[in-house]
């Protein structure tokens, strides 16, 4: 088996490797760092050396790897290479070694997951690639799940993990900033009325018809206090019809309305958001930035490149490396200049992103858009 070219994925942390051999239908496997190997195929016992990579996933002709958020791409690879052997070409190969650079784990992306029970918060949990952290929400929750538990013939099994927007950032600073998310929009009138919901019969009203009670104005966004107004935004369900609410909320002073209201925006699948989430890309906060370069991605506007291209200048590095990403996803010949003059960027996962986009355009392959545009076509297929 060897290595036949490398391709990035939605996170910096993980790296999708293709593969000269090809696994029957059906055949997988998902091994982490630290699992009992004895039944792992030869070549993953052998990857597992490989300082840092924490997990193996491995599917057709390909093995998607995770890493340590410490540990630099800059070493990982070379010893992919050097263990699988490589068929690739050698212009694919990124050469250029440098030290290992300083521990950032604000680099790749942080996902948040909220465990609930019949719309009532209870804890936060975060994974990063490599860490699980979890985090207690104040008294005001717990009295609620308190009172609400006796609903259930079993709370233990009716509580369920909901995935919440991905986060970037150093994971305890997150956590800290969810739980003041959650206090802020579920006060004890809300959740007063989420106890009363859980002892009715589960059709008898959607828990978002409850919430959806309160239509947020732009006199909301007014509001002196900022846990009122992100109260009401966390409660919006975006349409094109909310953009001038959404436009506001982007001028708030708190980055976590900011953020929010990003993420909505993404949401909106119509092209009258483009100037909206253009004007995200140019937030004081390199998370927001993100954010707007992920729905962007998502969205799959082409005429949204120009913005794209010129974010690879961006003083953060995930925010490059977003707008790399998307070049690679969506790009053109347009982009050449661009890239190519930002080819030394000095973060190697950024300057192997748009080595990636470089060579997907230079070599005349078609844009594949996003990984979500990807699966709905897939899924579209399938259906036909």
């Amino acid at each position: 088996m060897k290595v036949v070219s490398i391709e990035p994925t939605p996170s910096p942390h993980s790296m999708k490797i293709n593969v000269t051999i090809k696994l029957s239908d059906g055949e997988a496997y998902n091994f982490k760092q630290g699992e009992d190997l004895s039944d792992a195929p030869d070549y993953i016992q052998r990857l597992f050396e490989i300082k840092g990579i924490i997990n193996i996933y491995r599917v057709v002709d390909f093995i998607t790897v995770a890493r340590h958020p410490r540990t630099p791409w800059e070493e990982i690879l070379p010893a992919i290479r050097e263990t699988l052997g490589t068929e690739e070409p050698s212009h694919m190969i990124d050469t250029q070694t440098e030290d290992p650079q300083s521990a950032d784990p604000s680099f790749g992306e942080v996902r948040v997951f909220i465990q609930m029970f019949r719309g009532i918060p209870m804890q936060v949990k975060l994974e990063d690639g490599d860490t699980e952290e979890r985090f207690g929400l104040p008294e005001l929750f717990t009295n609620a799940i308190l009172e609400a538990s006796p609903a259930s013939p079993n709370i233990i099994w009716e509580r369920k993990w909901i995935e919440n927007h991905v986060r970037y950032g150093v994971v305890n600073d997150i956590g800290q900033e969810v739980v003041e998310e959650l206090s802020a929009s579920y006060d004890k009138e809300r959740l007063d009325q989420l106890v009363k919901h859980a002892f009715q019969e589960e059709d008898s009203g959607d828990i978002q018809e409850i919430e959806a009670k309160n239509k947020i104005t732009l006199e909301t966004l007014d509001h002196s206090d900022w846990k009122v107004r992100y109260a009401a935004l966390d409660r919006l369900n975006p349409t094109v019809k909310d953009l001038l609410v959404l436009d506001k909320a982007l001028d708030d002073e708190r980055s976590s309305i900011r953020r929010l209201a990003t993420a909505y925006l993404g949401m909106v699948e119509e092209p009258e958001v483009l100037p909206f989430l253009y004007k995200a890309l140019q937030d004081k906060a390199a998370n927001v930035r993100r954010t707007a370069g992920d729905c962007l991605s998502d969205l799959g506007f082409k005429e949204a490149q120009p913005k794209m291209i010129a974010t690879l200048t961006d003083e953060n590095r995930i925010v490059r490396w977003r707008a790399a990403m998307f070049l690679y996803e969506i790009g053109d010949e347009t982009a050449i200049p661009a890239l190519q003059e930002a080819s030394e960027d000095p973060e190697f996962e950024v300057r192997m992103q748009i080595k990636m986009a470089l060579d997907r355009i230079q070599d005349g392959e078609a844009a594949k858009g996003s990984i979500w545009h990807q699966m709905i076509k897939a899924s579209s297929s399938k259906k036909e």
